[in-house]
């Protein structure tokens, strides 16, 4: 049974490599450095065989990152079972019948408070007359006033396709589960926010690779909610996907609340990339 390991970067390493002792600049390896890396650096592991899955961690300290790169590769997988191993001061021991009920345990199980990474999310409200009438942006919001703010795909979605080409992110709340959940995503956005995010749906808004982006999007997300009107606003983020370098994204961002079905909110987040935006140049 092959184990692997999910760092702080959320990279992926065969845990009997030597490559990850060189790594680590450690002087352990095998099944010691795992349980070492576990418990003291955050990581989490994950072993596969015939349709079975064992997944361990300690939620006191696992990594964010390490934590959303298990869910992600969880997504992928086709299992029957799944035994997660909890360290807290002894290891624990669950067995779930399925993926879907290992993953809402996981998520039970952990909770993260956000990171100090203030400065690399920034936005800025604007009003929403700013759209020039030529502005994609614009034609969105005209369906929102159109429909009175109630979501109806049929007329949404062309407009999203012709105007945005699909970029833009779905996202549902329902007063029957605190946590907001992607509920689908355009292939308009950029390669590694479409190659994760399309592997998120279902999942909570925060459960993102960089999980302190994620923090910082729900936060917003609620904030759109409760107020329940279009909000216009220009981001400047540093956002760290896996397997990719801290890369710079700027772009005009519309928030609209539509009522679903069964009293549910759903946010349409669509969004325009715009290099000109410098959130970070003070005025003289």
């Amino acid at each position: 049974m092959r184990s692997i390991l999910f760092d702080d970067r959320g990279d992926v390493w065969d845990a009997g490599s030597r490559r990850l002792a060189d790594d680590l600049q450690a002087s352990i390896h095998g099944e010691e450095l795992v349980e070492f890396a576990i418990r003291n650096l955050g990581f989490v592991a994950a072993k596969e065989a015939r349709g079975s899955l064992r997944v361990s961690l300690r939620p006191s300290v696992v990594s964010p990152i390490a934590f959303s790169a298990l869910m992600y590769w969880l997504h992928d997988r086709v299992v029957d079972r799944v035994l997660i191993s909890f360290f807290d001061r002894v290891w624990s021991h669950e067995m779930l019948p399925s993926r879907t009920e290992a993953v809402q345990r996981l998520l039970a199980k952990v909770e993260f408070g956000i990171g100090n990474r203030d400065s690399d999310f920034l936005h800025q409200d604007l009003p929403l007359d700013a759209l020039p009438d030529a502005s994609p942006l614009k034609a969105v919001l005209g369906v929102w006033s159109e429909t009175e703010g109630d979501f109806d795909e049929d007329r949404i979605a062309p407009v999203v396709q012709a105007k945005l080409n699909n970029r833009y992110v779905l996202v549902e709340a329902t007063p029957a589960r605190a946590a907001m959940v992607l509920k689908s995503v355009g292939g308009g956005l950029s390669k590694p926010a479409d190659h994760w995010l399309s592997r998120s749906i279902g999942h909570r808004v925060e459960d993102q690779p960089d999980y302190d982006y994620g923090k910082w999007i729900a936060r917003y997300y609620r904030n759109v909610i409760a107020s329940g009107q279009p909000s216009l606003s220009d981001v400047d983020a540093v956002i760290k996907w896996p397997e990719h370098s801290r890369q710079s994204f700027r772009y005009r961002r519309l928030v609209l609340p539509f009522r679903g079905e069964d009293s549910s909110t759903l946010l349409l987040c669509a969004s325009l990339v715009d290099p000109s935006i410098n959130l970070r140049v003070k005025p003289a």
